[in-house]
């Protein structure tokens, strides 16, 4: 696993009920209406269909905005949950929080040990220190939430420990039997035992008949590392199974990582990820997969025993150059498609981006291997693409026939439509996109709908300003349905402060909610509680040059005095004399501008001061000019 990118490295829910009875992934007891573990469901379609109260006509509403801002220790990495009506949030501490998911007031907190300081390896990721990273998952059989933790309780920092833990959501406290401590050898291949402190375990946990699956990779490429998946049993809490992704030739590399991307899994006894750079597989039959599988999507069965083993792989038939210019395919997690969208040829397809762009569309039945099309080329589905790479994974629904959401690292965000080709098979072509681009560690697009009616769905996504620390980051909400000319403007955005890296929001009974980097979870809902509510502004497509006024109605919740107002170039606004009073439920309506000194996107935060509290609201806009341009205007090589 290569955790996050450096400038050069090497070698590197609501449960969605209608889709998931379809693929055959809800057990008993699965309660409809929680966020049970990444991406909504085991396909990661990252599609949640019960959410009326996050139309768009809600989301547009005055009295939508931020509910809460809970301060916690350590940086939240791992998406939140919502369990037995519990808001569970994890951190780089190793502290673990229920909250009221409507208020974000802390119901309880446990500590499972002392983090691990990731300046052992000289490693600036996650500084300073990695506790809890991936998301956990939650089992309604069992009333457990299970996530694993990375303790320094070794006789020093070289000799840490991973720990499975299983909790009640309700109370926080550990079920008997519990934490499993994570360690042996793979079973192909006992010669090389799993080292704790070179692992970092990244990728969303995935439930499946009763284990736990928890996928591994390398924190900052420090070696040796190589890829596993372990899983655990939720009854006997022990492990079941430890599986290698390189081993013969060589038993580094390939770490699975796919930037907190969970594990796939379409049915029993069925798991699929992406891997990293290392030793790829020679040119073969995806059916029989070789013991070096680097570069790859590749699908692990469950044996009888429980044990694991690789039935089936597609590897790019470029992948030697993707392994040498570090442009590798596990930067993506994979998701599967409804099978509604498979179709009788080809029902169960899956989508897999990685770092070079292209978007393959996948058989999960039949990989592909690699270099078994015409003339040693990709045997696969379709391609989509090239864009730019992806840091994250897509997300799909099915109003309005089907679209695939995309975020590419210094790119928009895109909508490819659903179709087929003239033999019948699946394919996506490219209908909309932002005007604005979303800067690497910017996250992955989250859906939510009523279901497949194509006028109730919304694209949430977290914008970074890219950089070192994700700073002056926003939640952001667009229509999924893309309008007539091509463009995806926003709904709805609002400041959260130090974005995560490929933070994902979570979704659940009308509330948004966001961790983030300087340890806050946020809500965002109706009715907003904030000292002030406002809807953010956008100022479309303007021409350099020229000046485009609006207003923003900012209404007051409770007694208070506006003492500061404030934004930059090229946004202006017209401030009235200070300190400005507003009793509870009056308004000011003022006016902001917006005048591009070029063309391109422009965001800001209009900062208030008030003797309650600060707060801001969102400024977009897109200068426009004539002539020939290039988008995005530079381009930033992030490596990993």
């Amino acid at each position: 696993m290569r955790f996050v990118p450096r400038s050069r490295r090497r070698r590197s829910i609501a449960v969605v009920t209608a889709l998931a009875v379809v693929a055959g992934l809800i057990g008993p007891g699965s309660a409809a209406g929680d966020v049970t573990t990444v991406s909504n469901d085991n396909l990661r379609t990252a599609w949640d269909s019960a959410e009326p109260g996050l139309s768009p006509a809600s989301v547009v509403s005055s009295d939508f905005g931020q509910l809460f801002s809970t301060q916690l220790d350590g940086q939240v990495y791992a998406q939140p949950l919502v369990a037995k009506g519990m808001l569970i949030v994890a951190t780089e501490n190793n502290k673990v929080y229920g909250l009221g998911p409507a208020d974000g007031k802390m119901q309880w907190s446990r500590s499972f040990g002392a983090a691990w300081p990731s300046s052992t390896i000289g490693c600036g990721d996650l500084a300073p220190n990695v506790g809890v990273t991936s998301t956990p998952v939650y089992d309604a059989a069992t009333n457990a939430v299970y996530f694993t933790a990375k303790v320094n309780d070794g006789p020093d920092a070289k000799h840490p420990h991973w720990y499975m833990h299983a909790i009640d959501p309700a109370s926080g406290a550990e079920k008997t039997g519990w934490p499993v401590t994570i360690a042996g050898s793979p079973s192909n291949d006992a010669s090389t035992p799993f080292d704790p402190m070179d692992q970092m375990q990244r990728p969303g946990l995935l439930l499946l008949d009763g284990v736990v699956y928890a996928a591994f990779g390398a924190h900052c490429d420090v070696r040796p590392y190589r890829g596993y998946v372990v899983g655990v049993s939720t009854t006997t809490h022990t492990l079941t199974s430890m599986w290698a992704s390189e081993v013969g030739a060589s038993n580094q590399g390939a770490g699975i990582w796919q930037s907190g991307g969970g594990l796939v899994s379409d049915g029993a006894g069925r798991l699929l990820f992406s891997t990293g750079n290392g030793v790829s597989p020679a040119p073969g039959a995806g059916g029989t997969p070789p013991g070096t599988l680097a570069e790859s999507v590749v699908r692990l069965k469950v044996n009888a025993d429980k044990s694991l083993s690789a039935a089936d792989f597609f590897s790019p038939s470029n992948a030697p150059t993707l392994d040498h210019n570090d442009t590798d395919m596990s930067s993506g997690g994979p998701i599967g498609l409804p099978d509604s969208l498979g179709g009788t040829t080809t029902p169960h397809v899956l989508v897999e981006q990685g770092k070079d762009g292209r978007v393959f569309l996948l058989d999960r039945d039949g990989l592909g291997g690699r270099s078994q099309g015409a003339g040693g080329t990709d045997k696969v589905i379709g391609v989509v693409g090239p864009y730019q790479g992806d840091w994250g994974h897509p997300a799909v629904w099915t109003g309005d026939g089907g679209y695939l959401y995309l975020i590419g690292s210094g790119g928009p965000l895109r909508a490819l439509k659903f179709g087929r080709t003239g033999s019948g098979s699946p394919a996506f072509s490219l209908v909309a996109q932002t005007a604005e681009f979303f800067p690497y560690s910017s996250g992955s697009p989250v859906i939510t709908s009523s279901g497949s009616d194509g006028g109730s769905g919304v694209v949430w996504v977290i914008w970074s300003a890219g950089g070192p620390n994700g700073a002056n980051a926003q939640l952001r909400a667009y229509p999924a349905r893309p309008a007539a000319n091509g463009l995806l403007t926003p709904l709805y955005s609002a400041p959260i402060g130090t974005a995560a890296k490929f933070s994902v929001p979570a979704t659940d009974g009308g509330h948004v909610y966001v961790g983030t980097r300087d340890g806050k979870i946020i809500g965002f809902g109706r009715p907003a509680t904030s000292i002030l509510t406002g809807s953010p502004v956008d100022f479309g497509s303007v021409a350099v040059g020229t000046n485009t006024a609006k207003s923003i109605v900012l209404t007051a919740t409770k007694d208070l005095n506006i003492t500061g107002l404030s934004t930059n170039t090229p946004f202006g606004l017209n401030a009235p004399t200070l300190p400005f009073p507003l009793v509870a439920g009056s308004s000011l309506s003022l006016p902001v501008s917006f005048t591009p000194g070029g063309p391109g996107v422009a965001t800001d935060i209009l900062s208030v001061k008030t003797d309650h509290g600060n707060i801001g609201f969102a400024l977009n806009g897109n200068g426009t000019q004539d002539g020939l341009g290039a988008s995005p205007a530079a381009v930033a090589f992030t490596g990993r």
